[in-house]
């Protein structure tokens, strides 16, 4: 059975649609509400991270050694989630409801946003670390095993290029 993330993570999706200006670099915590609040769908293990540059080595008559020269900066990100079960009962304000409403088609763009220290209900305050990445989502992908209890599946995110690490919230 998946577990679910330690409690002193959170995780947001801010969606362009709702958040047109949103800024990468100077995130508002205004933008991060229990509304976009996925933190409870996500299972241990996720990938949400910056990964190495690109690198150049064209190296110059000058140089002793080899070199490399960092070029493109990489980031990465890739969820499982947990699904509500779907249909009358479903629990419309569960963490878990929300992702699947935010996730289910291919072409959700966005930015994920991940705070480290802070209970994962606790709201988001200014002056508060997070790292933003943006990214377009790609198919979900259903996953589990057929006689798990609960229904998995997983989202790969596409980079768009922007992202920051341990920006404060304003």
């Amino acid at each position: 059975m998946a577990k679910l993330m330690a409690p002193n993570e959170t995780i947001w999706w801010v969606s362009k649609e709702d958040f047109p200006n949103f800024d990468y670099k100077a995130p508002t915590a205004s933008a991060l509400t229990n509304d976009n609040n996925i933190s409870c769908a996500v299972t241990t293990g996720y990938t949400l991270n910056p990964t190495d540059s690109d690198t150049d080595d064209t190296s110059t008559i000058c140089d002793a050694a080899n070199v490399e020269t960092p070029t493109f900066k990489n980031y990465e990100g890739n969820l499982t989630l947990i699904r509500e079960e779907l249909g009358q009962s479903a629990d419309q304000e569960s963490g878990r409801y929300k992702a699947w409403e935010f996730f289910k088609h291919k072409g959700a763009e966005g930015w994920l946003v991940r705070r480290v220290r802070g209970l994962n209900y606790e709201p988001a305050e200014v002056g508060q670390s997070v790292d933003v990445f943006e990214f377009i989502t790609d198919n979900p992908q259903e996953g589990g095993e057929d006689d798990a209890a609960v229904v998995t599946y997983t989202v790969p995110f596409l980079p768009q290029g922007n992202f920051s690490v341990g920006v404060e919230l304003v």
